[in-house]
């Protein structure tokens, strides 16, 4: 249902709000992660989008990194988190879990 991915992500953007400007030398996701604690998945692609999704819908999105630290921005509101380069890993703050690389997202409609 798009009902329960907007909640999702609205309960994941209003939890941490936080600018970030990203260089070319930050090292970045790029492909699939999934999270099985949120049953979420978010694909990132070299232009600086993503695609946030749950079993019932999904989400494009906007992605900067400034160091380790990620920010995802829908709607004009951004979530951070902290983006593992070594273990290929990222976490969102105040979430539960860890994404973690796939070679296809899982939680898609």
């Amino acid at each position: 249902m798009k009902k329960k991915l907007s909640l999702l992500i609205a309960a994941i953007l209003s939890l941490s709000l936080l600018t970030a400007c990203g260089g070319s030398d930050d090292p970045a996701p790029l492909g699939a992660y999934d999270n099985d604690e949120l049953e979420m998945s978010i694909v990132f692609f070299e232009d600086g989008t993503c695609e946030v999704s749950d079993y019932y819908d999904s989400a494009e999105c906007e992605f900067k990194m400034d160091g380790d630290e990620l920010t995802i921005e829908l709607d004009g509101e951004e979530v951070t988190g902290t983006y593992d380069a070594d273990e290929n890993t990222f976490t969102i703050d105040d979430n539960d879990g860890e994404f973690y690389y796939v070679d296809e997202a899982w939680y898609t409609p």
